[in-house]
Order: structure tokens, then sequence, then C-alpha cells
């Protein structure tokens, strides 16, 4: 990756880049979180299930136990 000397921008340029920089983060993370989705999304039909069934089966665990009054 390239550097980039940051010693010629001024304060201003700095900010400017500084929200350009975390909008793109923004961006980045909801394309990620899309690409994520459509994966999950494929796997589930490719197995012949639903979501809403992949995500049923979650419920069926034992979960935590609710401790007894002392």
């Amino acid at each position: 990756m390239t550097q980039i000397d940051l010693s010629n921008y001024n304060l201003g340029e700095l900010k400017g880049l500084q929200f350009d920089v975390e909008k793109e983060l923004k961006e980045r993370q909801k394309q990620d979180l899309r690409k994520a989705r459509e994966q999950v999304l494929a796997i589930v039909q490719e197995a012949g299930m639903s979501v809403d069934q992949l995500l049923a089966e979650r419920g069926k665990g034992k979960g935590k136990r609710k401790k007894p009054d002392a």
C-alpha cells in the first residue's frame, strides 16, 4: 500500500480526508454485510431451508438457567 505524506495537509484538509475515510469505511461495512447476507441466504436455500427455519433452531437449545432464590 502506498504511504501518503500527510505533513503537507492543513487541518481543514486533514479533517476533510478523515470525513471521507469514515464515510468510505461505513459504505464498505454495508457492502460486506450485504455480501455476507447474500452468501448466508444462498447456503440456506441450497440446504432447502428458509431463514426462519434456520433462526428457529437457535431457540431449541438449553439456554441459561435461572439461579434459585437463596
